[in-house]
């Protein structure tokens, strides 16, 4: 009997050793490509357990990598995109994942998923030519497709399980990836067992667990006990790092992951509004003025965020250097020099910033209103749910709000095109820009252009005319910080989106 409980406990020791426990904070949306509108949990599962067409490895960087498709041509006039797809990959039901799954899934996506619309609306059709063979035929150029093809949403699905599945099909997806589902229990967690067949190679871990921990003091303890591997940050959606790595950087069992990403940060203006205090550039610019960028990163956000410096991050490759010269600094005298310009004195309203609900959040929009309160502009905050911020931006209800722009593609137009074309502005959470003919015929010509040397001159242009239109105080850049245990190796975070692929993850065993 002792000898077969000692083989029992030597054959499950490797078992904790290849499954990776990740703590999430709620119970995820968006498992699959056709109900994802960009969620950072459901959008990460889905990198697991499907494949795109090809894969975005750089922020920096237009080029994309194969996944699914081994080569593709492009045609002259950019309007037509042909794939030859790897004869050599299944689904998780074995099924072959072929042309005809490719034009299922995006069709499907392009059908079901109101946020992917945009993405693909450019597809004027799509031809499957033979069993590995498929193109997309564009109705204008749009430069960026292949990084479209990378996203979560663009993911490919299996035919026969959407067909065998029906609406289960939304909670127990079947693709193609490194895992498969195993198991979903709602608000519980999420099991994903190893794909032994997965076409490059065998993942190291048998096991994913996501296990829904919706208090973050408990993720943080289950984490420094070793019931939990990682601890995502998501990029600072609600709380604030500053304690937590402060604290785990003591502790010699935990390991602290940043990386710089895209994720915008900024105070808007409502620039649809022509009445009131904010349509007046000198208000604007005393506003921008008045902010201390410096005290708000390294003092306030203790260096876990990084200075923008206008419309496009820093690691954006169509970022423009110069704009660092140009960009507005703090100066509280020339704040107040604009505001006695503009007549403040007489005019003095009191304005509110919209925000979102968490700490996070309320730290910073505390700081600003600080930063105003001291050149004489007094403001209120208004802290809200997604739902309800959103709806009041979309409606123009509002004077400033504290809110971000997360890119879903690495490519400048995921900050431009919707931001700031005003043909756009009551559409989405946008910039709200007033009509202006001349810049959306530059912003529509950047998107199209298919020279990059060229391209990067437009998005030079366009920076600094938004510069000088000033919509916005450009606040920051998230870093991606993720807690995860020491015996965590080969952990490669993509911060466009900021997911992690747990491919290429093992762990080792703890000596302690």
């Amino acid at each position: 009997m002792a000898a077969s409980v000692s083989q029992q406990a030597r054959a499950d020791a490797p078992t904790r050793d290849r499954t990776l426990v990740i703590a999430i904070g709620s119970d995820p949306a968006g498992i699959e490509p056709a109900t994802n509108r960009a969620e950072p949990v459901g959008s990460e599962i889905i990198l697991n357990l499907f494949d795109t067409l090809v894969t975005c490895p750089s922020d920096d960087s237009v080029n994309v990598e194969p996944r699914l498709a081994q080569s593709w041509n492009v045609s002259p006039d950019g309007l037509c995109y042909s794939f030859v797809l790897r004869k050599d990959v299944a689904f998780h039901d074995h099924t072959d994942v072929d042309a005809e799954a490719v034009r299922f899934s995006i069709e499907r996506t392009r059908r079901l998923n109101s946020y992917a619309q945009a993405s693909f609306a450019k597809i004027a059709y799509i031809r499957v030519t033979g069993k590995w063979t498929i193109d997309f035929f564009l109705s204008s150029p749009v430069p960026f497709f292949l990084s479209l093809l990378g996203q979560p949403q663009a993911a490919i699905v299996s035919p026969q399980a959407v067909a065998k599945k029906g609406a289960d099909f939304s909670i127990l997806p079947v693709g193609s990836g490194a895992f498969q589902i195993k198991q979903y229990t709602p608000e519980i967690g999420l099991t994903l067992s190893c794909n032994p067949d997965y076409f490059r190679g065998r993942p190291a871990l048998d096991t994913l667990v996501y296990r829904v921990i919706a208090n973050a003091s408990t993720r943080h303890m289950e984490l420094e006990r070793g019931e939990v591997d990682l601890c995502q940050q998501n990029a600072q959606i609600s709380t604030l790092p500053m304690a937590d790595i402060q604290a785990f950087r003591q502790n010699p069992d935990i390991a602290i992951t940043e990386k710089s990403s895209q994720i915008l940060r900024q105070l808007e203006f409502n620039n649809r509004k022509t009445q009131g205090i904010i349509s007046d550039i000198r208000i604007r610019k005393a506003i921008v003025h008045a902010i201390d960028y410096e005290g708000l990163i390294n003092s306030l956000l203790a260096h876990t965020v990084e200075r923008a410096y206008g419309p496009l991050p820093t690691s954006n490759w169509a970022f423009d250097p110069e704009l660092q010269a140009i960009s507005p600094h703090y100066d509280p005298d020339r704040a107040l020099a604009l505001l006695a310009e503009a007549d403040w004195s007489t005019r003095r309203e009191r304005l509110s910033i919209i925000t979102f609900e968490g700490s996070f959040w309320a730290t910073v929009a505390t700081f600003l209103q600080a930063n105003l309160h001291a050149v004489g502009i007094d403001v209120t905050i208004e802290q809200m749910e997604f739902p309800s911020l959103r709806a009041r931006h979309v409606a123009g209800l509002f004077d400033l709000a504290l809110d971000g722009r997360e890119p879903w593609y690495s490519d400048p137009d995921a900050h431009i095109t919707l931001g700031y074309s005003s043909s756009l502005a009551d559409t989405a959470m946008t910039f709200r820009m007033p009509p202006n003919r001349e810049l959306d015929a530059l912003i529509a010509r950047a998107q199209t252009e298919t020279q990059l040397p060229t391209r990067k001159i437009l998005y030079q242009e366009i920076q600094t005319r938004l510069l000088t239109a000033c919509p916005a105080a450009y606040l920051f850049t998230n870093r991606i910080i993720i807690f995860h245990r020491r015996t965590v190796k080969g952990l490669v975070v993509r911060s466009t989106p900021p997911l992690a692929e747990y491919w290429g993850v093992s762990k080792e065993q703890s000596l302690r």
